[in-house]
């Protein structure tokens, strides 16, 4: 007796839908499968970009972004110059909060703590 495949044995399975499975019920689809690495040093591009976006901010005149990646989540170090007569520490909330929206928009990851020093007063 000479047995045949089915198309549903041959064919591999869609994402989204389940196919049913004799004596299972119906089988789950795989996940596609990769991974996207992004570099640390691709990161701190973007935190730095996003310093340039405060009003009140700049990146500071030596190295401005450190960051460290454990998984999707995000450590970042910045130095950034103030305007003078703002709020210092009014100023750093705000670059703090809109690193962390923009490092998770592009990255996909999580922003976990963000430490800023700040380097220098600017006219």
């Amino acid at each position: 007796m000479e047995r045949s495949l089915s198309a549903e044995a041959v064919a591999p399975r869609r994402w989204g839908g389940g196919a049913p499975v004799k004596g299972l019920g119906y089988a789950v689809a795989r996940d596609p499968g990769g991974r996207t690495d992004i570099p640390p040093r691709v990161v701190e591009r973007v935190a730095v970009q996003a310093v340039r976006e405060v009003p009140e901010a700049e990146p500071a005149r030596s190295r401005v972004a450190r960051a460290w990646m454990s998984g999707d989540t995000v450590r970042l170090r910045l130095r950034i110059a103030v305007r003078y007569r703002r709020s210092v520490t009014g100023v750093a909330d705000r670059v703090r909060s809109h690193v962390r929206e923009r490092v998770e928009w592009a990255t996909g990851g999580r922003v976990h703590h963000v430490d800023i020093e700040i380097a220098e007063l600017v006219r």
